[in-house]
């Protein structure tokens, strides 16, 4: 148990895992340009051009973890998150320019080969070991950063063992450049530093359109967009939704609704269906950062009241004190606008008055399917159909009124 808590505590410093990151790659960096100068190899010049997209990697996840604890302010309501992919942007224009001269110099090398006039290669047995030092740090990082991308399930660590897995490949490709050259097949290693410009321009493409997407917040695509708004727009309380917008911030998604109510709720009703639609929402959209909800309320044309009664007297039928038991019920529709005027009512037969099992569950699952607004009552409901009626926001009242009529006059009278 000992270790494993110094395994979990050792993950969980991911500030500390980033800088050992940019520190370990920022010296191989450093080493192949050298080596690439000293050994005029292109091959191992690009090798360490690509190795600049993991220390952009590293230096972007420092800085969207530095200061993503910033706190927002007036200026920047959403925090400083943008800001690592502002520097993704510009240093992928770094890596295509960087690209393009490798490029350019390919194409120099392969013109001086078909006349006849060969670069040459400066190959010593050190060069050899530390081409085989820099392979083997690269299979031992990509090892690493897999397990620890696994325990933590970070998916900025992983993304960094994905690129550090390609880097494996290039520096056994840059090896075969060398031994290639042991045999004057000087143009391989020419070759190679052009596939893996290749590589270079990929990792800049990716960092350019993630970063441009961001920056513009074109985050989540039109499908996912519109079963985004058809889950909010399925709970019964919620009338229009008035603005849906979601923002990138860095690695971060941020969603404001703007939702309009069908109905005054409670400020713990409100709460509760905020958290039921964010629950919902980061159940299924697990990429979403924070959600922002504002509601507010546009009063209701219709409010639809539901009864439980004895006898079908019409407006004379007496409230049934069982909820379960009662033979019908009735559905009372008001205008409150105009005073309280009566719409309309019907009564039903309790279909479900003769189950044994599950009565009050199936009987509450009708009822606000039928998305009524209010339930009258006489008596206290048990938990399980409770919850089903305030997980719906429906208004249970316990009445000592007799008659749909009461309730009827009742209502006008409070309206």
């Amino acid at each position: 148990m000992r270790v494993k808590k110094k395994y979990q505590k050792f993950y969980g410093k991911p500030i500390f895992l980033n800088l050992f990151l940019l520190v370990l790659n920022l010296g191989l960096f450093i080493s192949k340009i050298v080596f690439a100068q000293i050994t005029n190899s292109l091959a191992l010049q690009a090798d360490a051009f690509d190795s600049l997209t993991d220390i952009i990697m590293a230096i972007a996840s420092l800085i969207g973890l530095i200061y993503s604890n910033k706190k927002p302010n007036e200026k920047f309501p959403y925090g400083y998150y943008k800001i690592e992919n502002i520097i993704s942007l510009i240093i992928s224009l770094f890596l295509f320019y960087t690209a393009y001269n490798i490029i350019i110099q390919a194409a120099s090398e392969i013109y001086l080969y078909i006349i006849g006039s060969m670069k040459v290669i400066f190959i010593t047995p050190s060069t050899f070991i530390f081409l085989l030092v820099f392979l083997l740090i690269s299979i031992l990082l990509t090892f690493y950063l897999k397990i620890v991308g696994k325990k933590t399930k970070s998916p900025i660590i992983q993304a960094e063992a994905s690129e550090k897995f390609y880097d494996v490949f290039i520096s056994i490709a840059v090896i075969l450049g060398f031994i290639s050259a042991l045999y004057n097949l000087i143009l391989i290693d020419t070759i190679l530093g052009l596939l893996i410009s290749v590589f270079i321009i990929k990792g800049g493409y990716d960092l350019f359109i993630t970063s441009t997407k961001t920056l513009l917040d074109a985050v989540i695509d039109f499908e996912s967009r519109t079963e985004l708004y058809s889950l909010i727009k399925k709970f019964p309380m919620v009338r229009d939704i008035d603005k849906l917008e979601i923002r990138s911030y860095g690695r971060y998604i941020f969603l404001e609704i703007d939702i309009c109510l069908k109905k005054e709720l409670h400020l713990t009703q409100i709460d509760t269906l905020k958290n039921l639609i964010s629950y919902e929402i980061q159940s299924k959209f697990s990429q979403i950062f924070k959600i922002i909800i504002i509601t507010r309320i546009k009063e209701k044309q219709v409010i639809k009241i539901s009864v439980p009664l004895i006898n079908n007297k019409d407006l004379d039928s007496e409230i049934a004190t069982h909820f379960g038991e009662a033979p019908f019920f009735a559905y009372l529709e008001i205008f409150p606008e105009q005073n309280g005027i009566l719409s309309g009512y019907n009564i039903f037969t309790n279909k479900f008055k003769n189950i044994e099992k599950r009565k009050g569950i199936l009987i509450s699952e009708w009822l606000t399917s039928e998305k009524i607004d209010k339930l009258y009552l006489k008596q206290e409901l048990k938990k399980g159909p409770m919850l089903i009626f305030e997980k719906s926001l429906v208004q249970v009242i316990i009445t000592e009124l007799k008659t749909l009529k009461d309730i009827l006059d009742w209502e006008i009278k409070n309206q």
